[in-house]
């Protein structure tokens, strides 16, 4: 009986190690916060392609709820507007943290535009299967 009491003292005791050693490790892991890199081209081809979407779902709504207030309609023109030029202002930035920060405004832009468009229809925008960046 001794012999199967020593045993589990240093099974317990080298798995009490290995707990420690694997908090240690989570403890010290680097932190990684930083967004990954916006790849600017990718970004717009997704964001491009989302505006033409919603552009297409607006004009259909067009047909079929005809009795929206026309300042609603140009709430959504303006916010799709708005992104076409934010996307054409990435062009020439290189910095990430200034690209992050104007993809933002895009999406931000891109956002008001899907929230009139479903005050609007009731229904919702373009489903964003390519989730931004």
């Amino acid at each position: 009986m001794a012999q199967g009491s020593k045993s589990r003292i240093v099974i317990w005791t080298i798995v009490g190690i290995l707990v420690v050693i694997a908090a240690v490790m989570l403890i010290k892991k680097p932190k990684t916060s930083a967004k990954p890199p916006i790849s600017t081209e990718r970004f717009v081809k997704n964001m491009e392609g989302r505006l033409q979407k919603l552009e297409d779902r607006v004009a259909q709504a067009r047909v079929d709820v005809p009795g929206a207030p026309a300042e609603q309609w140009q709430k959504i023109s303006d916010g799709i507007a708005t992104s076409r030029q934010l996307l054409g202002e990435m062009a020439g930035i290189t910095e990430q943290k200034d690209l992050q920060a104007k993809a933002s405004d895009v999406q931000k832009a891109y956002a008001g535009a899907r929230k009139a468009y479903k005050d609007i229809t009731g229904k919702d925008a373009p489903a964003d299967s390519a989730g931004g960046e």
